[in-house]
């Protein structure tokens, strides 16, 4: 068993650049990473369930609001991967590319937040008018300290993005161990204990995230990396290095706006369900990104990987990599659900919803599964893999469409007839579509066409 395991390894991650050993030390740590977070969220979660539905329900409201909060300075930081990647894989300007990263990403933040941080009661009243008062007043107070812990989180993002395009994912996973673990300690503490509510998890929230960003300085400034970051390149300019910023993170903002849009008018189709299907929709989905927390671990290095292929002028090694990603990312998918499916009955009790919101998020998992192993990873994996290769406009136009035209067009219609199985369904259905035309996509030579032009040059 070992030898076969050994020889399918072989043939789908080649060793041409990474050798199985390099490959390795990136992705246990991403993979501990991830399942870090997501394992963290979901016991989050799960604490705030115990101070009863309305509660859950109130945060996850907000939660696609803070996703399109997060969009803007999330794409700087995922065109700043690629950046680093890249310029590592050439060997020239990395310092002056993660000092742009480093100020666009804090003046993304501040541009974003502050509206949602005078303002929190208008826009909740906006977008969910339906929903239960209980659960509008907890939804407001929680918006309010959210948008004030995702500026605090700016800092962290854009050192975290340095570092994972350096190939750093241990000291990647240390900061991720010291936010998330301070944050499950100081929510235990006020939500547990001291029994502040909702209140106790956005105090708990933005003393982890000050906590993470001041461990994310105090590493860039102190520690020596790859390439040192210099003062000076924190106030540079540099003409080419932000057109290649902006190349990737323009159409992947733009993507992002619109999926979170999308998914803040699927939480706006359930708020009329009652709090019950609203409860049951946070708890599977918490569940559901503990599921695929590993897999997103093997999209995370597909950047690290194929950037530094593509930067390098390698075509055939990049596509090497990208399909041995996304092999990679089914094999986890399918051994997280291996050990987590039979555990399902026990984990939902963990969260306290009542037996209506159980039963539904039992059902929604289940249903789920065929999707995940089947279309999850290549709709999740390639688009990094087409990214890290400056193929940055097609995934987005792709997701955009597969968003508004499945997920929002047809998962109206399907909550309509359904009511919350329906919201899933489309999101399955729009899983399926993407990996369809990916994998059309990564099959041809487009997508390597700016990687071919460096090579020529």
């Amino acid at each position: 068993m070992k030898n076969k395991a050994a020889a399918l390894y072989a043939r789908h991650l080649p060793d041409s650049v990474f050798s199985s050993r390099e490959l390795f030390r990136m992705l246990v740590p991403m993979i501990l990473d991830n399942l870090s977070i997501v394992l963290i969220h979901m016991l989050i979660v799960a604490l705030i369930g115990q101070s009863g539905e309305t509660s859950v329900a109130a945060v996850n409201l907000v939660s696609p609001i803070t996703s399109l909060i997060s969009c803007l300075f999330n794409s700087v930081a995922a065109a700043g991967t690629v950046t680093v990647a890249r310029a590592w894989g050439t060997g020239e300007r990395v310092s002056q590319a993660a000092g742009h990263i480093l100020w666009l990403i804090l003046l993304a933040g501040a541009v974003c937040c502050l509206p949602f941080m005078l303002f929190p009661r208008p826009v909740i009243t906006l977008f969910y008018p339906a929903a239960e008062q209980a659960v509008l007043d907890k939804a407001v107070s929680y918006l309010s300290g959210c948008t004030l812990s995702i500026l605090i989180f700016s800092v962290y993002t854009g050192v975290f993005c340095i570092l994972r395009g350096l190939g750093e994912s241990q000291r990647c996973l240390a900061l991720t161990i010291v936010i998330n673990v301070s944050y499950l300690l100081f929510s235990f503490l006020f939500i547990n204990v001291l029994a502040m509510d909702i209140q106790g998890s956005v105090l708990a929230l933005v003393l982890a995230r000050v906590l993470g960003s001041a461990s994310g300085v105090v590493l860039l400034l102190c520690w020596e990396p790859p390439v040192k970051l210099r003062l000076r390149d924190l106030f540079s300019l540099d003409g080419d290095l932000l057109r290649s910023i902006f190349r990737v993170s323009v159409p992947f903002c733009v993507e992002q706006i619109f999926a979170s849009g999308g998914s803040l008018i699927m939480t706006m189709f359930m708020a009329p369900l009652g709090t019950a299907a609203i409860a049951a929709h946070a708890v599977a989905n918490s569940l559901l990104n503990v599921l695929n927390g590993a897999g997103q671990a093997a999209g995370a290095l597909a950047v690290t990987v194929v950037g530094r292929c593509a930067g390098a002028g390698r075509i055939e090694d990049a596509r090497q990599y990208g399909r041995g990603m996304n092999w990679l990312a089914r094999m986890l998918v399918i051994l997280s659900a291996a050990v987590i499916y039979p555990l399902l009955p026990l984990l939902l009790k963990l969260y306290g919803t009542s037996e209506e919101a159980y039963w539904l998020a039992l059902k929604l998992l289940v249903l789920t599964l065929p999707a995940l192993a089947f279309f999850w990873p290549l709709s999740n994996t390639l688009p990094n893999t087409l990214r890290a290769a400056g193929d940055t406009v097609f995934p987005s136009v792709l997701s955009l469409a597969a968003m508004w035209i499945v997920r929002v067009g047809l998962g109206y219609l399907m909550t309509v007839e359904l009511g919350l199985i329906g919201v899933w369904g489309s999101m399955w259905i729009e899983w399926g579509v993407r990996a369809l035309c990916l994998e059309l996509r990564f099959s041809g030579r487009r997508w390597t066409r700016e990687t071919a032009a460096k090579r020529r040059a």
